[in-house]
């Protein structure tokens, strides 16, 4: 999906979007951070404890933790309901043994469960 922006130069564009004011914070984050060079798995990954496996659903959930999207904006992107997204995200945070929004992000992304941030 990066390839068609990569190939026309869009980054400058991607990177004028303000990312809270798009549904697709998350893919937008993901597209920059290829175009920039940066992924998990380029970097050297510090060594934590080992969190639990997340299931598939909890790291679709997952991807959208970085946005100022709010859990019932979530679930309307993920076509689930509240109450599945609540659930994920208690399941989340006891995985990652975290206790708020910011750490799971912050825990994800040191596992490269998530691109690693850039600075904005």
């Amino acid at each position: 999906m990066v390839l068609p922006f990569a190939m026309t130069g869009a980054r400058e564009l991607l990177e004028a979007l303000p990312p809270h004011e798009t549904a697709h914070a998350a893919l937008l984050a993901d597209i920059l951070d290829v175009l920039h060079g940066s992924s998990p798995a380029a970097e050297e990954q510090p060594s934590l404890p080992p969190a639990e496996e997340l299931s598939p659903g909890e790291l679709r959930v997952l991807r959208y933790l970085p946005t100022n999207l709010s859990r019932p904006e979530i679930a309307g992107e993920l076509s689930i309901s509240v109450n599945t997204v609540n659930t994920h995200v208690r399941s989340i945070y006891a995985k990652l043994q975290v206790r708020d929004r910011s750490s799971a992000v912050q825990r994800a992304r040191e596992l490269g469960l998530l691109a690693a941030g850039r600075p904005r």
